[in-house]
């Protein structure tokens, strides 16, 4: 095998290069993941965006048969539930860019998986 430096070069460059574009596709896809949730009775929706913050928020008719307590009860449940549901979601995109073997994907999983665990909300009722 005959050693060829500027080959090589154009080799680890191209490998590189595609890194780079994988990497900036997943960023700009994480970016604008987005998970609406709507509350089991109907009386909420929530929006949360990729770094799981409520990005919106709609109360509904049916909201007006709970109790304030409740409907605020709701609104932090059905977020919990759309921040697992945006933990999933990006566990799926990252797997899809990276590869299920990738340790990029596993790291970029599991912290979204410990930033918002499933079961991590209050007892459904």
């Amino acid at each position: 095998m005959r050693f060829d430096p500027e080959n090589d070069l154009r080799a680890f460059q191209a490998h590189v290069d595609e890194r780079t574009d994988r990497a900036l596709r997943f960023s700009a896809e994480l970016e604008a993941v987005e998970v609406t949730e709507r509350s089991p009775g109907g009386e909420v929706t929530v929006r949360i965006n990729s770094a799981g913050g409520l990005a919106d928020l709609r109360i509904h008719p049916e909201a007006d048969r709970v109790s304030r307590e409740e409907l605020a009860r709701l609104v932090l449940d059905t977020s919990r539930r759309a921040q697992v549901r945006l933990a999933e979601r990006v566990g799926e995109m990252v797997s899809s860019v990276y590869g299920t073997e990738s340790g990029t994907a596993a790291l970029i999983s599991e912290a979204y998986a410990k930033r918002y665990p499933a079961g991590g909300g209050s007892d459904e009722r």
